[in-house]
């Protein structure tokens, strides 16, 4: 996530053309991915209607569709974002939830300005897998609405000034695969969402001091996945320091003020040794935590746009299942001869936006697939660790310069030219 991490909750890919329908609207065939651990990528049926300056909902009745767009077995979905649709009436969407074998139908109205639903408004998706973005609205409150929804799978209600929620329907929605919602308005933490379960919960701008009385459930074994976001002054201890709960991805970035001591000292607890993704940006750092060590189930770790200079020999040292790791855009100038020993499952490395010119030693015999690096020093002396063994995963990597060569080569070519 992570990577998704890094993006907005729930996104679309999207082409246009298409042949006109619904008066104003395009019905395309077309990849859409909702960016929740790639659980949705495929082909569906696309009704887009985005950004169309609409101040209602088109009525969507079912004998306006082109011939040959009907579903069939595929996903469905309806795009209206970018609008300033007010409102959600009666049986929105028409006829649409009756088209045969409707595997998931998909409900995107994010950046309109809705602050009120029908609680009719989704009459006929009863029983539908439903994909729901409500993101960037002017709702007060989860709607009533959703109560006829009974599979609901992802709920997205960020940016919206909730002020109130029910644990009723919180306990309704759920289980649910992602939810997300900004806690700007809140104090404490909500213990209405307690009654939640869900895969993967984004939370932001949170005002509250800590998160005492967090105790959000997961689904399945592996624990909930949880992004924080956009939130200063903040004691995690609640969430990382809690061991009835189980934390399997934890993102933690642009949060400038959060105390970090709460992970060293909840560092051997049940949510710390049971992270596989570990996200901890944006909070100027300037050395690894002494803590990321000691988290031996950790895959995944990102510690990007921060303020370390040096990776030392024990900074990853026990991380045997460590896949992935994000040093992006820090001040590294030196990474120890043995800073990777222990890390042999090592895949994949991020470096770009740091301070090195040369390729580090220790990086030289990892087996990787890939490695992301700023431009180099490419003079045949300073290239001799790779001459002497097959890194095949730095020859794209870029160079400063080569005085052997009429251009600026890649690493391979540079190795290349050289005796």
């Amino acid at each position: 996530m992570l990577l998704s991490s890094l993006c907005h909750p729930i996104q679309t890919f999207l082409l246009s053309g298409g042949d006109v329908c619904f008066g104003i609207c395009n019905c395309v065939e077309d990849d859409m991915g909702w960016n929740l651990n790639t659980i949705y990528e495929t082909k569906v049926k696309l009704v887009r209607c985005d950004a169309r300056d609409l101040r209602s909902i088109p009525n969507f009745a079912i004998q306006n569709l082109p011939t040959g767009f009907y579903p069939g077995g595929n996903n469905f979905s309806v795009d209206l974002h970018s609008n300033y649709i007010q409102t959600v009436p009666d049986k929105a969407f028409g006829d649409l939830p009756k088209l045969s074998s409707l595997d998931l139908f998909g409900i995107i109205l994010n950046d309109n300005k809705i602050s009120s639903l029908s609680d009719s408004a989704f009459l006929g998706l009863e029983n539908t897998r439903v994909v729901l973005d409500l993101e960037h609205n002017n709702l007060t409150t989860i709607p009533q609405a959703l109560r006829i929804l009974r599979k609901i799978e992802v709920l997205g209600l960020h940016d919206n000034p909730i002020m109130t929620l029910d644990a009723s329907m919180i306990q309704h929605i759920s289980p649910v695969l992602f939810f997300s919602l900004n806690l700007t308005l809140y104090n404490s933490w909500p213990v209405e969402l307690n009654n939640l379960r869900v895969k993967y919960v984004y939370l932001y701008g949170y005002s509250g001091k800590s998160f005492q009385n967090f105790d959000v459930n997961g689904i399945g074994q592996r624990g909930i996945e949880l992004e924080i976001e956009g939130m200063n002054n903040v004691d995690l201890s609640g969430v990382i320091c809690n061991n009835k709960i189980n934390v399997s991805k934890l993102w933690v970035y642009e949060n400038y003020n959060i105390d970090i001591r709460p992970f060293e000292r909840c560092s051997h607890g049940k949510v710390m040794q049971n992270i596989t993704l570990f996200m901890l940006n944006n909070l100027n750092v300037s050395m690894v935590p002494n803590f990321v060590h000691t988290m031996s189930k950790l895959e995944s770790l990102a510690l990007t746009d921060n303020n370390i200079t040096e990776i030392n020999a024990n900074d990853f040292r026990g991380l045997t299942e460590l896949t992935e790791l994000y040093l992006t855009n820090n001040r590294i100038t030196t990474i120890h001869l043995h800073a990777f020993d222990t890390n042999t499952k090592l895949r994949g490395l991020q470096l770009i936006a740091n301070m090195l010119t040369n390729f580090p030693n220790s990086v030289v015999n990892l087996n990787l697939e890939w490695l992301g690096m700023d431009d180099i020093d490419c003079t045949c002396s300073s290239l001799q660790n790779l001459k002497q063994v097959n890194a095949t995963f730095a020859y794209d990597v870029r160079c400063l310069y080569a005085p052997s060569l009429p251009y600026t080569p890649l690493v391979k070519d540079a190795l290349a030219a050289c005796p």
